[in-house]
């Protein structure tokens, strides 16, 4: 299957005017609010929407409480979009809007979508930068001074919890629509990407024991400098850090992460592995040690303290150190 990328994520929040000002500090466009919700763009054309907990055109809740609804998968032409609608049908409903998009469900129950994408990627060049015995920039300040808010420029990849048989759950992504695999962790945890995706991973399953629904949604910025401008930034603004700034061994990626009121995590990224169609994937049967002594800063959930019966927890691949 034909499939790019990310193309929309619908959240159904509990408090949507503090949602909706969270999605703007985070540096998302506002293009549209009223009484049923708000909406967002980003600037590759996809887009992002708030709307009430109990709004009765939203898909069925896969957890209490406020969380992503839906997530829509781009394909790249009106011919990927029918032949996923024909697979799916094979053993499950789906649904055809207004618009020609499909909706439906994958093995776990998450509420997935298809339209034909509105994709549209622009590309940056990265800062001038000095480095020893390189200097690119010379007799001036490096340019993120000048520069504004910080803009997230395009949303990267999903990640849920993934309970049970991790395997046969990202299975339906690998058999049924075309996703690859990058890498596998431990036999339950599935880096995957669509199959027309040079990202390191579209789409992360998570086996985090009996841990079920949306984990986060993650997001692409310039360079590392608006990584930690955008984390800064957030933090002044009242948002609370849930773990970050830091850098992840799977993927190589720049992070921060934020508790988001529409639902789970959100992070921003820089520098993520680029995906060659010469990739073969890779089965770690442990945690690698450059993975488990991961560079960053670990901030805990205030007032939901984590038994330790729990730890080592994973974020992306990532392993949380013991505590002391």
């Amino acid at each position: 299957m034909n499939i790019v990328g990310l193309q929309s994520v619908t959240y159904g929040a509990e408090d949507v005017e503090s949602a909706t000002r969270f999605q703007e500090d985070w540096g998302l466009e506002l293009v549209e609010i009223g009484t049923t919700g708000s909406d967002f763009k980003l600037p590759d054309d996809t887009s992002v929407h708030i709307r009430r907990i109990d709004d009765d055109s939203l898909p069925p809740s896969s957890v209490p409480g406020s969380t992503a609804r839906e997530v829509i998968w781009g394909a790249a032409d009106k011919d990927t979009l029918e032949a996923i609608g024909a697979e799916l049908s094979k053993d499950r409903e789906v649904t055809v809007d207004s618009e020609g998009g499909l909706h439906s469900y994958d093995d776990l129950g998450y509420r997935i979508g298809f339209s034909v994408t509105t994709r549209a990627i622009k590309p940056l060049d990265f800062p001038d930068s000095n480095t020893v015995g390189n200097a690119a920039r010379i007799d001036e300040r490096a340019d993120v001074f000048a520069r504004g808010p910080v803009k997230q420029k395009r949303m990267f990849h999903a990640v849920y919890w993934a309970p049970g048989d991790t395997a046969a759950a990202a299975g339906f992504y690998l058999n049924r629509l075309g996703f690859k695999l990058t890498e596998s962790l431990l036999g339950k945890n599935f880096f995957m990407r669509c199959g027309s995706s040079n990202d390191h991973h579209n789409l992360f399953f998570e086996n985090g024991g009996n841990n079920f629904g949306f984990q986060h949604v993650a997001y692409e910025v310039r360079d590392s400098d608006e990584v930690l401008k955008c984390g800064t930034h957030m933090e002044e603004q009242g948002w609370q850090t849930q773990l970050g700034p830091g850098r992840h061994y799977f993927g190589s990626g720049w992070f921060w992460y934020f508790l988001n009121p529409a639902g789970g995590l959100i992070e921003t990224g820089f520098d993520s592995d680029f995906i060659s169609a010469d990739w073969e994937p890779l089965h770690h049967d442990s945690i690698p040690p450059e993975a488990a002594r991961p560079w960053m800063v670990r901030r805990e959930e205030i007032g939901k303290p984590v038994a330790e019966g729990d730890w080592p927890q994973l974020i992306d691949g990532n392993v949380l150190p013991a505590r002391s």
